[in-house]
């Protein structure tokens, strides 16, 4: 997994850094939101997760993960997604925890770091992660396979009004993920 690390106090990033190499992952470490940012603005999709600290001067890890959500490459394409944030904070304010949560933060680990946490975290996010893609990978060959019988069986007019549905329904999913959330 490649992994973004983001902490303004370089001894707590390197602690991170440390454990996540240690378990095989490859990391990018960065100082500050802003770094992070401008990595995720050019080179985001080559991220699997970000931690973040929370309490960082100029940008914080909310304001970082608000900022990334609206970076053009998560807004413009539906297949590039957003990396899994975890949030590693020293801070015990509830609000701005509970705050971090209902933003989109996969998981919220307290400082010191618990690497025992931490890792279990990284699993639960990698297994999510390939449950997802298995799921589409085996819809999507099921559609393949369906629209190949159709079409073995003589009826091409038919495969393609399949296959014109089929765009509808995408279409309509896009249109579905672009609108704004009457709730929020």
């Amino acid at each position: 997994m490649k992994v973004l690390v983001v902490d303004d106090i370089k001894y707590n990033g390197i602690l991170v850094v440390t454990e996540l190499e240690r378990s095989g992952h490859e990391v990018v470490f960065v100082l500050s939101g802003m770094e992070a940012l401008r990595e995720l603005a050019t080179r985001g999709s080559n991220y699997d997760l970000v931690i973040s600290d929370l309490m960082m001067p100029s940008m914080d890890g909310l304001a970082l993960f608000r900022n990334t959500t609206n970076l053009p490459q998560y807004q413009d394409n539906a297949l590039r997604t957003l990396p899994p944030f975890i949030l590693l904070t020293a801070s015990t304010d509830v609000n701005r925890l509970v705050e971090a949560k209902l933003a989109g933060f996969s998981d919220i680990l307290l400082k010191p770091l618990d690497k025992n946490r931490l890792q279990k975290s990284i699993e639960t996010i990698e297994t999510q992660q390939v449950t997802f893609e298995r799921t589409l990978a085996q819809t999507l060959e099921s559609i393949k396979e369906m629209v190949s019988q159709i079409k073995t069986r003589g009826n091409l007019d038919a495969a393609m009004t399949t296959v014109g549905y089929l765009q509808v329904v995408v279409s309509d999913l896009y249109a579905y993920v672009e609108q704004e959330d009457p709730d929020g």
